[in-house]
């Protein structure tokens, strides 16, 4: 009777170890509306990435996080842009998720093409294939480099 619960916890346990990516491209979207307060608690709190500072990409200044994986090979960074105002009163912002792993990506990709945002463009360039998607609400980018070693998704709210 133990063993058949120490098998259990295991199993789940492994479950929880061998998950693919930190955040799903739902929660990506979701991130997109939150606000600053309601970010750093899901990011830090709940799923265990730290803050890494703020940078400058392309004239635009992002908050970045990392993920808690111990190899920075593995390590995942969500870099967030600043909260804009929309004229509905919602705000949003651009969000920009970075990794190493191919399986990362090839599972955000597949969730993309499942979901309700269509692909409207499928192409590459001397670095990197590139995938658009669009629909009512978001706009998203994934970008995978050619040597599959790297790639982001970016994710901006309509």
């Amino acid at each position: 009777m133990i063993k058949k619960y120490l098998f259990v916890i295991t199993l789940l346990f492994a479950g929880m170890v061998c998950r693919a990516q930190s955040l799903s491209l739902e929660e990506l979207q979701g991130l997109t509306a939150m606000t600053t307060d309601q970010v750093h608690n899901y990011l830090v709190i709940t799923k265990g990435f730290k803050p890494t500072g703020k940078t400058v990409l392309s004239g635009k200044s992002y908050e970045q996080f990392r993920s808690n994986r111990i190899n920075p090979v593995i390590a995942e960074t969500v870099s967030l842009g600043q909260t804009i105002q929309l004229m509905s009163g919602n705000t949003t912002r651009q969000v920009i998720y970075h990794t190493l792993r191919l399986q990362d990506l090839n599972s955000l990709l597949a969730q993309a093409k499942r979901s309700s945002m269509t692909m409207v463009f499928q192409g590459s360039d001397a670095y990197q294939q590139i995938f658009r998607f669009d629909n009512s609400l978001f706009v998203m980018i994934i970008n995978i480099s050619l040597d599959k070693k790297s790639g982001t998704v970016q994710l901006d709210e309509k």
